[in-house]
């Protein structure tokens, strides 16, 4: 069987889906991409212990010859990527050789034939069609929503696989994303969003920067089919089967501050611009910056005594309470102030052992976004 496509056209997709490959030299099938041919359609498919996914190309059948691969054939994905990357633009025909467990690959310029194995081998899923629910949420609130939540979760996956990803929670009228590591907790919710359903789930930390890339190319609403443990949805060409975090994610409501003493509002550019100066003269064991609040004063300082350097900056700012200081991870409160869209942040503060709660002064309609980090204590 022969059919007929274009280099780029493939390759787009290939790249889509290459993250998920396996590296592990013991099972070569992990390392490749399933071609399944059916008609005028290229299914391409990629496959992880947790993530699995498949996209459909039209081709043009070249020749009427029945198909011999009938479960497919995998290809090594490092190889196939490499040689579409160098070929040119052209039409490309693809000559499915089962006798020899091989395909060839036919330019104007040249062949390139390359071994590959029988699609029977390749793992398979058999999802449960059983659903405990059925939603579509727009592709770019699903795609904000995990970003602005991924950096926060756990790498622990030993110890706490439940805080190894993006909690998300879908209710009628709002969708909600959450990520915790425990030093630090952000909550990203959109209230423009009608999911109109009641429907919650751990996404795992490493699916998701797959599953970004691909919701980055379609303004297509994405339909999300739920499961005991896994999730299958589904968008433009693509079908993604993803298993969930193991698990309950904590109720983390309980923990958020229900008041606070003390209030910070600054400018957001000029205070990371002036941690990311001062955390230099910090010690690498804990980078830690100190902010010390007084009246309309905002200090930032750090020491680092084992060199003798030091460094402060005085900011102005808004601020109510009494004289305060507190001390924080500075990358960690660098990334938290980064992952807020606001001229201005305020900082809500109890004690300098408390979490604080840093939220931005001008909300963006229909989101809404908080954060919690954990202040470094020294005794």
């Amino acid at each position: 069987m022969i059919f007929i496509t274009t280099p780029s056209i493939i390759l787009e997709h290939l790249k889509n889906l290459s993250p998920i490959l396996s590296t592990n030299k013991t099972n070569p099938l992990l390392e490749g991409f399933l071609f399944e041919v059916k008609k005028d359609v290229l299914q391409i498919t990629a496959y992880s212990e947790d993530l699995r996914v498949q996209t459909s190309i039209h081709v043009n059948p070249a020749s009427d010859t029945k198909n011999n691969f009938e479960n497919g054939f995998v290809i090594n994905g490092k190889k196939i990527i490499e040689i579409l990357q160098s070929l040119p633009e052209q039409p490309l025909s693809f000559i499915l050789l089962p006798d020899e467990m091989a395909i060839k690959l036919k330019t104007e310029q040249g062949e390139y034939k390359i071994s590959v194995f029988d699609g029977e081998q390749y793992p398979s899923i058999s999802p449960d069609t059983d659903f405990a629910g059925s939603f579509t949420i727009k592709s770019d609130i699903f795609k904000i929503g995990l970003e602005k939540t991924l950096y926060a979760a756990s790498d622990d996956i030993e110890l706490r696989p439940n805080l190894c990803g993006v909690y998300c929670q879908f209710l009628e009228n709002e969708s909600i994303f959450v990520s915790t590591d425990t030093h630090r907790l952000v909550e990203y919710t959109r209230t423009d969003s009608r999911p109109e359903t009641n429907i919650s789930f751990i996404l795992p930390k490493k699916n998701i920067p797959v599953i970004s890339k691909i919701l980055d190319k379609y303004d297509d609403a994405i339909e999300i089919n739920f499961a005991k443990g896994y999730i299958l949805s589904k968008i433009a060409e693509y079908t993604i089967f993803s298993k969930l975090a193991s698990g309950d994610f904590p109720k983390y409501k309980d923990i958020l501050p229900k008041d606070y003493s003390k209030k910070l509002v600054v400018d957001r550019n000029t205070l990371i611009a002036s941690i990311k100066r001062v955390k230099v003269f910090s010690t690498l064991e804990n980078n830690k910056v100190t902010l010390e609040m007084n009246g309309s004063a905002l200090k930032v300082s750090a020491t680092n005594e084992e060199f003798n350097e030091s460094a402060i900056e005085h900011l102005s700012c808004t601020y109510q309470g009494e004289h305060f200081i507190i001390s924080f991870n500075a990358p960690l409160l660098l990334e938290q102030l980064q992952n807020i869209n606001s001229d201005e942040i305020a900082m809500e503060m109890t004690e300098a052992n408390r979490a604080v709660v840093i939220k931005p002064v001008q909300e963006t309609p229909g989101e809404k976004i908080l954060s919690l980090l954990m202040p470094i204590v020294t005794y």
